[in-house]
């Protein structure tokens, strides 16, 4: 019989919900303000606070003036709790969309998931080897393909001829050429998948530069771009999620 594996729920405890409301409420009151004009079509709404946060909603309340002062509020569904650090990202989300809509620029919620989101991203930019590396590659190449495809050799390299045969020197070559085509065509896909689910992580440039490093330097290039695939996917486990 088939098991189906389903996802625990993530629980927000009361504790954590009144954390979460005092840090919001007391750090970004301006940032709140934004949504309220916006998504409440307020414009002169003066202050908010969120009221209510559950696993798959949150309540806004705020104050606007008209001849006397009112209150009224509006909710917002979660697109998908995983936790309190869940809540601020949505609310920077939609800090930045009032924000936007209102021509205001820089609010503080969303500089902070700015640097939040830095401090969890790795920088795939393109690391060159070192000259001593790129100059043993190429001169290793350069010589297994000489020793592979001329008839006559330099007289200095006529005992490689007599340790190691054309034939040998031939398909050695061309298992290396393979392999670092082989190796450049994983950077390549690789490269696409980030671009894809992270496209400020990944441009075609550095795509390409990934690319063209793994056909030329092979293990040398690849090694330095897995480890930051690595060290990412290291930095996503560590990610807190309270539950």
């Amino acid at each position: 019989m088939q098991q189906v594996y389903r996802k625990r729920p993530v629980k927000l405890s009361n504790q954590d919900e009144a954390k979460l409301k005092t840090q919001l409420n007391n750090n970004y009151p301006e940032d709140l303000v934004l949504i309220a004009q916006h998504f409440g079509s307020q414009p002169t709404a003066y202050k908010a606070q969120i009221t209510d946060i559950t696993t798959s909603s949150l309540t806004i309340e705020w104050e606007y003036r008209t001849t006397r002062v009112q209150k009224d509020e509006m909710q917002f569904a979660l697109r998908d709790f995983e936790g309190p650090l869940s809540v601020i990202e949505e609310v920077g989300d939609l800090v930045a969309e009032a924000a936007l809509a209102l021509g205001k620029t820089n609010p503080k919620l969303v500089s902070d998931k700015k640097m939040l989101d830095q401090r969890r991203l790795v920088d795939f930019g393109f690391v060159l080897p070192s000259v001593l590396v790129m100059a043993g590659v190429f001169l290793g190449l350069g010589l297994l393909g000489y020793l592979a495809f001329a008839r006559e050799l330099h007289p200095w390299l006529q005992p490689l001829r007599l340790a190691v045969s054309q034939s040998t020197c031939y398909y050695v070559f061309v298992f290396c050429v393979l392999v670092h085509v082989l190796e450049a065509c994983v950077a390549c896909a690789v490269c696409e998948l980030i671009k894809t689910f992270q496209p400020q992580q990944m441009s075609t440039k550095t795509q390409l530069q990934w690319t063209v490093g793994g056909a030329l330097f092979g293990m040398f290039c690849l090694h330095v771009f897995m480890a930051k695939v690595a060290r990412q996917f290291a930095l996503v486990d560590r990610m807190p999620r309270q539950r």
